[in-house]
């Protein structure tokens, strides 16, 4: 037996067409007014306990293709609901955002989930600005669904990009959620966290989820419904959602996604982040995509002090082409695969007790699983190494970096 709810408005979509091609190449129903979309888009539960995989679209308002995926999926299901064998819950992130079709209206909703500014905010009496009441009602939804949820929790956050590029997947690089992320055909972006504070994906996985995000490409690009909606198809069938590729759109999914990745890195590791400061004019030169190659001193951009180049050579990803934001574009390193598998050795053999005897390395005195590096001293790799053990960066200051243990479900 599988239960569900579904509530659909019947206007036509924003994006594309009336109708939208599905990941197997059929066609969907019209899907979801964005302007009324309601915070849960939808569920399936099936009879017999098992894992929740809670999809989130549309935290940035301007990239609708997520909520627009979600819808699509929840239908197929409903229609034949067959192999279900945990939970599917669809949620809409920023709706006042989503309704004006733009990026946010007061701040951006995905870099405000700091523990403490989550507690704040939940204590105080309404009613509050518009992406602080979003943050309150959409943690609200996101801990009844965790707390209903039998067993392990899983989070696929879906976004989109504003300059052209293929899809891939990014994660805060825990085992748990590496487990997931690779089970992507895409390329693997790591590092990005490090650099965006206060992402909804990291304040989820400090709670416990299994979160991955996916990029589905160019916000305004139908395509990009298609590969989000062949996302959650896939994280359906990892996750244990489904029974094993016990559904064709799964089979359909993967070879969509792989076929568009043909040819790219399959790991890279963000080095750089360059900063457009509130209020600072930055204009991204034309004609960039993502995973484009670039050269240390290539021009690139304009910016408040003249032309803006690359610091460093590297893959570009996301290079900003619209008016709200403030990642002008990063710049990645491709990781060979091979780290990974040593990466995980390492983390359970539990290395890092030992880091303190490392020049230029010392515990930080006050916080456990935390170490401050000087880089003055140490001579070699730091952040890299740190990030191969399982720590992320949390502070610098000059050339001492602050990496504090990231939460590894070790099994």
């Amino acid at each position: 037996m599988t239960t569900s709810t579904h509530p659909r408005s019947q206007k036509k979509p924003v994006i594309g067409a009336a109708t939208a091609t599905d990941s197997h190449g059929g066609v969907g129903e019209p899907t979801l007014d964005l302007s009324t979309v309601s915070r849960e888009l939808g569920r399936v539960e099936a009879a017999d306990p098992g894992p929740t995989l809670i999809c989130l679209g549309g935290l940035h308002g301007n990239e609708p293709a997520g909520v627009l995926a979600i819808d699509r999926v929840l239908e197929q299901i409903y229609r034949r609901p067959e192999g279900l064998a945990g939970r599917f819950v669809g949620i809409a992130g920023n709706r006042r955002a989503l309704a004006a079709d733009c990026r946010f209206l007061a701040h951006d909703l995905n870099r405000a989930w700091k523990p403490s500014s989550v507690e704040r905010l939940a204590a105080l009496p309404g009613p509050l600005g518009d992406e602080d009441e979003e943050l309150v009602e959409l943690n609200a939804s996101l801990s009844r669904i965790v707390d209903e949820a039998p067993g392990r929790i899983y989070l696929l956050d879906l976004h989109t990009i504003s300059g052209p590029g293929p899809a891939f997947a990014i994660l805060d690089d825990t085992l748990q959620n590496r487990e997931v992320a690779l089970d992507f055909p895409v390329p693997l972006v790591l590092g990005l966290e490090e650099e965006l504070g206060g992402t909804l994906a990291s304040y989820m996985t400090a709670q416990g989820a299994t979160v991955v995000g996916f990029e589905a490409g160019l916000h305004d690009d139908p395509g990009s419904v298609d590969r989000a909606a062949a996302a959650i198809w896939i994280a359906l069938d990892s996750c244990g959602v489904f029974e094993h590729e016990s559904r064709s759109e799964v089979v359909a999914a993967r070879e969509l996604l792989r076929r568009q990745a043909d040819g790219l890195a399959r790991i890279v590791e963000v080095r750089y982040r360059h900063s457009v400061d509130e209020g600072e004019s930055f204009q991204m030169d034309p004609g960039f995509s993502s995973f484009d190659p670039v050269g240390a001193g290539q021009e690139v951009g304009t910016g408040r002090n003249g032309r803006v180049r690359a610091p460093r050579s590297g893959l570009l990803l996301m290079p900003l082409y619209q008016e709200q934001g403030n990642d002008g574009f990063f710049l990645a390193s491709e990781v060979r695969p091979i780290w990974l598998p040593v990466s995980t050795a390492v983390r359970r053999l539990g290395v890092e007790r030992f880091l303190h005897w490392l020049p230029g390395v010392e515990r930080h005195p006050s916080r456990r699983q935390t170490f401050v590096v000087d880089r003055r001293y140490a001579r070699w790799s730091a952040r890299q190494l740190f990030h191969l053990l399982g720590f992320r960066q949390e502070g610098k200051a000059g050339p001492r970096l602050t990496m504090r243990r990231r939460r590894d479900q070790l099994r």
